[in-house]
């Protein structure tokens, strides 16, 4: 999954054209024919008791898996349970949720502003977008596309971690404000084959397939492709 994301960055141009219709790696899916759904008897998080939060395993505060209350940050985790019960449409929608960030919008990109402070033309430049770890932060403007140009479609998030304040320590560059990363599903929590479509005004229509498996190898398998039009 992170080579097939890092291969399938685009990048963004000089100036802010429009998007036109065409394909991209985001959809949001307003019906849903699944087979398998592992999501269907996950824990209720509403319903865990505050020592099962704290047990929740993070990896942005310090670059390896550990337990929350061990994290040496404040990190913020919103799981795949709030996206679908929020109606998150893209990954702009989970950031604002997020205490501490907003989002703005020129109807062509989306950019986060952390804690009041959003440079205008900065591209996002000031935060670090991960996928699964690796960076996809663009090699020219060093922008983070959050938008419906997200390659990644929010149904494949298993949870969206960020870690606020300056993370350049660990990561580098464009961590200043903080890190954002964005945790995948595996194909053994599918386990099956998922299809959603969805259509909307001005001649908008989206639709996504997606499989996941793990096979009797050990190997853990998730294949997807989506497409969005828009007029």
């Amino acid at each position: 999954m992170p080579r097939r994301i890092r291969s399938a960055l685009a990048r963004r141009p000089p100036a802010r054209a429009p998007r036109r219709a065409g394909v991209v790696l985001a959809t949001t899916g307003l019906l849903s024919l699944c087979t398998g759904m592992a999501a269907a008897d996950a824990a209720d998080l509403t319903q865990l008791p505050l020592e099962q939060l704290m047990a929740m395993e993070v990896t942005t505060a310090s670059k390896f898996p550990q337990l929350l209350h061990e994290a040496p940050s404040a990190v913020t985790v919103i799981p795949a349970e709030d996206i679908r019960a929020f109606g998150y449409r893209t990954l702009a929608d989970v950031l604002r949720s997020i205490p501490g960030l907003y989002v703005s919008d020129d109807r062509n990109y989306s950019f986060v502003g952390a804690r009041g402070f959003s440079r205008p033309g900065d591209y996002n430049s000031r935060v670090l977008l991960l996928v699964d770890g690796n960076r996809l932060n663009d090699g020219i403007y060093d922008g983070a596309l959050i938008g419906t140009e997200f390659i990644l479609d929010v149904d494949l998030i298993e949870r969206v971690e960020f870690a606020p304040g300056p993370g350049s320590a660990i990561y580098g560059s464009n961590a200043f404000f903080g890190v954002i990363n964005v945790i995948t599903r595996k194909g053994r929590n599918m386990n099956g084959t998922e299809l959603a479509v969805s259509a909307a005004s001005y001649e908008t229509g989206s639709v996504r397939v997606s499989h996941g498996q793990r096979t009797a190898s050990g190997l853990d398998v998730l294949l997807s492709a989506s497409a969005l039009g828009s007029n």
